[in-house]
């Protein structure tokens, strides 16, 4: 599932359903796509992603900012100014309907089943114990000589390399747990 990703400081916005949208330079989001919705460094819920709009700055509107959780046009431009610095490019207006969840989630938690999941030892363990191709396996063992996600994506190419390092260890994560259950299953 894809991630939109907020700071902190708009939370309660968020929350309140006074931050309906976001006006981001970039997107890989389309109208339909289903998201989790990040905050603060939890995930806070999940959003529907409505619509998207391609608007220049001088043709983003009164209502683009209040649905942003601005309270003007003018307050607005001045955070895209602050941001992105020349705001004579394009932008895009993603407007979203959130589901907000009942108690925020670490993402760890959701994607390694808890929070004390030890990334390292998960690689470790998949390495020894699954069945895995050449590229997961290289993918492993630069992150474990790295010590990071970060690290790894660093040298794997660049720092959107982050996914494919979290898909396999996810993936290694997944598949160890169902290796647990089945035994666990076998021996009772």
């Amino acid at each position: 599932m894809k991630h939109l990703e907020f700071k902190e400081k708009y939370l309660k916005s968020l929350l309140s359903g006074k931050k309906r949208a976001t006006i981001r330079a970039t997107t890989n989001l389309k109208p339909g796509d289903t998201v989790f919705v990040h905050c603060g460094g939890k995930i806070i819920g999940k959003a529907e992603i409505e619509s998207i709009e391609e608007k220049l700055v001088e043709e983003l509107t009164e209502e683009d900012a209040r649905a942003d959780g601005f309270s003007d046009l003018k307050e607005l431009r001045r955070e895209l100014r602050r941001l992105y610095g020349d705001v004579n490019n394009k932008f895009y207006v993603i407007r979203f309907r959130l589901e907000p969840f009942e108690n925020a989630v670490l993402p760890h938690e959701m994607y390694y089943g808890s929070a004390e999941a030890d990334l390292l030892e998960i690689a470790k363990k998949a390495l020894e114990k699954l069945n895995l191709s050449k590229e997961e396996k290289r993918i492993l063992e630069i992150f474990i000589n790295c010590g990071s996600i970060k690290k790894a994506a660093l040298k794997l190419g660049g720092i959107r390399k982050r996914k494919v390092v979290r898909e396999v260890l996810r993936k290694c994560s997944s598949e160890l747990c169902s290796k647990k259950e089945n035994s666990t299953e076998r021996s009772s």
